[in-house]
């Protein structure tokens, strides 16, 4: 979800909506989405933070409850949401460790419907969660300020992009 009243989103916001809760109001009830989408997507508006991207359109798929977790029927639902609205790119800030056939298939579906995933490898220091693990997905993980895998960034073969990911000031 997204905190899309946020000054620095509302430019950008363009609708969504929350599988979670089963409605058409992707509002951020967890903070997460909310900041994620601030790194992408904060807009240039004099006040704030401003994104890479503080033109582009931000799209809320909210997956996760107000804890942050989510079921895989939601995850995939939102990607199908996404490829049947002719999303660009699917930003997975999530994961986990439990196989799902069903999942790993729905990222394939969403990458050959032209959507490119991108998902954080995880956060526990062990090797790259799913979706990230995905051939379909790319994975990123974290750098700190000296361009060092941080202790707690998960790692491994399947890692395609680092990124910071310590004391990011977002939304």
């Amino acid at each position: 979800g997204i905190d899309y009243r946020h000054p620095d989103l509302a430019p950008n916001y363009r609708g969504g909506y929350d599988f979670a809760n089963d409605d058409p109001d992707p509002r951020d009830d967890h903070g997460h989405g909310t900041h994620c989408a601030g790194i992408i997507a904060a807009a240039r508006n004099g006040e704030g933070v401003v994104g890479i991207a503080p033109r582009a359109q931000l799209y809320a798929v909210k997956v996760t409850d107000r804890r942050g977790r989510a079921w895989y029927s939601d995850i995939i639902a939102g990607l199908e949401w996404a490829v049947d609205h002719h999303m660009d790119i699917a930003n997975l800030s999530l994961g986990s460790y439990v196989p799902s056939r069903a999942l790993r298939a729905a990222c394939a579906a969403a990458y050959r419907g032209g959507v490119l995933l991108v998902a954080a490898s995880g956060n526990d220091g062990g090797p790259v969660m799913l979706p990230a693990r995905y051939p379909s997905v790319i994975a990123v993980s974290a750098v700190d300020e000296n361009g060092e895998v941080p202790f707690w960034s998960n790692q491994g073969p399947q890692i395609e992009l680092s990124a910071p990911g310590q004391e990011i000031i977002s939304t």
